[in-house]
């Protein structure tokens, strides 16, 4: 990586401390198009593979984590994105995953929330073709920088972020990922709007990965909108635009998403995985992948 590269880099790092909103009123409807990048000699693009999957939390009885923990470890193997962000990674999920995923991936922001609310929101990449070069979690609050909770959120919510190169080629992206609250509207839409400065400071082709606890026309997503990014379930070639959550009843919405940002190209697919395991479904979601390309 040259010089100028790397003073970039860190420039943008150093914009990702707390951010005032530049977009408090914004409000866009549907899903728009994506601004199309012209083609440069010298730009960089690269397919990606990327992942979002809530793994739910460490429940007991039929649907306990003992019982589906190989069905979320073949649905990441069998899938083998280039990076997958999980929501509810309850420490008793993420040490067996980080062991029994070692030889594949690599982890990035591996940590609990506080408050004893021992959720995480980890990134896994593949470890022989990308070099973890930053990582990083901040709280969707009014403290991004400081452990809190926000607005009217009833949980503690963390983002984490990683950037990811491409040793072969050299290409650069980072993978943000979430969880927004699945209480408080107010901790929605403003932790959606966090989401959306904070990428669009860092000035990298970018993913976000999430449960956003909300439906593709709900104030959050408007916001992302609104911020630059784009919903990969409208915006794919081939998209499956079906329920992502189930609770092992019945489907009860879309709520689980992958966006990229204006250094979007194209995008292959977009999928909802409904694979079962041993008769169970790994989680009360369903994971969702979306195949696309980034130019940088």
């Amino acid at each position: 990586m040259t010089e100028r590269t790397m003073n970039f880099m860190r420039n943008s790092l150093e914009r990702l401390l707390p951010l005032t909103s530049r977009r408090r009123n914004a409000v866009i409807l549907g899903p728009p198009e994506p601004p199309v990048i012209p083609d440069r000699p010298d730009r960089l693009a690269q397919e990606l593979r990327v992942m979002s999957f809530n793994v739910l939390t460490s429940v007991g009885g039929q649907h306990g984590l003992p019982r589906r923990y190989n069905g979320v470890l073949r649905t990441i193997l069998k899938e083998r994105p280039d990076s997958v962000g999980l929501q509810e990674a309850h420490e008793l999920w993420r040490g067996p995953l980080k062991k029994d995923l070692c030889e594949v991936y690599g982890v990035a922001c591996d940590k609990g929330r506080v408050f004893g609310y021992h959720e995480g929101t980890p990134i896994y990449y593949l470890k022989e073709k990308y070099e973890l070069l930053h990582e990083g979690v901040f709280w969707l609050s009014q403290t991004p920088g400081v452990a809190s909770m926000g607005w009217d959120a009833v949980c503690p919510r963390i983002a984490g972020w990683a950037v990811l190169r491409d040793k072969e080629t050299g290409f650069t992206y980072a993978h943000f990922n979430t969880h927004l609250d699945h209480k408080g509207p107010a901790a929605r839409a403003n932790g959606a709007r966090l989401m959306a400065e904070r990428i669009e400071a860092l000035g990298l082709p970018a993913v976000l990965t999430g449960d956003l606890n909300g439906g593709p026309e709900s104030q959050p997503m408007q916001y992302l909108a609104a911020g630059g990014l784009t919903d990969l379930r409208f915006y794919a070639a081939e998209s499956d635009t079906g329920f992502t959550h189930h609770g092992y009843r019945d489907c009860t919405g879309v709520i689980d998403y992958v966006y990229a940002n204006h250094y979007l190209r194209s995008a292959k697919e977009f999928k909802v995985i409904r694979d079962k395991y041993d008769g169970l479904y790994p989680s009360d979601h369903f994971a969702v992948s979306a195949t696309l390309t980034l130019a940088n």
